[in-house]
């Protein structure tokens, strides 16, 4: 996704650009969306630019497990590591994964301490990919596993979100809205997800009525719960990945060591609730925050 479209996409970026630069690994970003015709041909020829270019390693956020299996290949058949966010079904040098499922499972843990046992909550999930995919899972089992009713079914594409911005969370929420009044509990998946959600409920005139979490832990999102718009939002740490991302490259290219398809999981987080949010420091503050150079 292109600069400035996602906030957590940006902020992992910006973990892993910091972390290399400080040991003098430039970084150099190319972007691939997978929602455009061409995925994932584009990210193919993505890996082929920079085998080109001769550069040095590649990280890659992935976005299902079975691609760009092509690309990878070519680049290590050059002898270039490849470090993927997210564990891939082929072979890389190593990879880091997100606890999707558990961020599912915690966060409908902390809504059902929010409303009365059997209380009617709908999901409105993601796009195919594979995080979202694992978030949702979790999400459906906490949601029975607290005692909770889910209404709807979350992998329906009318109750999806496969923008992955806020525009195609207002889609999604208003046919939920639509299709289940009288909620008392509402889960986007995601922060983008949840702003449209919000706009969705101000439109129908239901803003402030169903509890509501999402996850990812970005600026706004914890504005909206310092507003009382929100109950809470999942911060997943995302510098944290970035750096986890960028510590796998100086161990491969700096100090020489094969990582043999190491697989390392980024820390599960914490629920930014009301409380917390008022101390939460901004993404942008705990590091630099400098432009990244797109393009090779």
């Amino acid at each position: 996704m292109a600069y400035g479209e996602n906030p957590t996409v940006d902020a992992v970026a910006h973990g892993l650009h910091n972390r290399l630069e400080a040991h003098e690994i430039e970084l150099r970003v190319i972007f691939a969306d997978f929602r455009k015709p061409g995925w994932p041909g584009t990210a193919n020829d993505a890996f082929r630019v920079g085998v080109s270019a001769g550069v040095d390693a590649v990280v890659v956020w992935l976005v299902t497990p079975g691609e760009p299996a092509e690309g990878v290949a070519e680049a290590r058949s050059q002898g270039i590591p490849v470090i993927t966010l997210e564990r891939p079904r082929f072979s890389v040098d190593a990879s880091v994964v997100w606890p999707n499922f558990n961020h599912g499972v915690y966060m409908a843990q902390h809504l059902a301490t929010l409303l009365d046992p059997g209380a009617r909550v709908a999901v409105i999930g993601g796009p195919e990919v594979v995080d979202d995919t694992e978030l949702v899972l979790g999400l459906v089992h906490g949601v029975t596993g607290a005692g909770l009713q889910l209404v709807n079914d979350p992998w329906l594409p009318q109750y999806r979100n496969i923008t992955d911005v806020a525009t195609g969370g207002k889609e999604a929420a208003l046919s939920v809205l639509n299709d289940y009044p009288g909620l008392d509990g509402l889960i986007p998946f995601n922060d983008e997800t949840m702003l449209g959600t919000v706009e969705a409920l101000r439109k129908v005139g239901r803003l402030g009525e169903p509890k509501m979490v999402s996850r990812n832990g970005s600026p706004w999102a914890v504005q909206a719960v310092l507003d009382g718009v929100t109950h809470g939002t999942w911060d997943i740490e995302p510098l944290r990945i970035g750096e986890m991302l960028a510590d796998l490259v100086i161990r491969q290219l700096v100090h020489g060591r094969n990582l043999d398809g190491l697989c390392q999981s980024s820390p599960i987080g914490r629920m930014i609730t009301p409380e917390l949010a008022k101390s939460w420091v901004p993404w942008n503050e705990r590091g630099a925050w400098g432009p990244l150079h797109e393009g090779l």
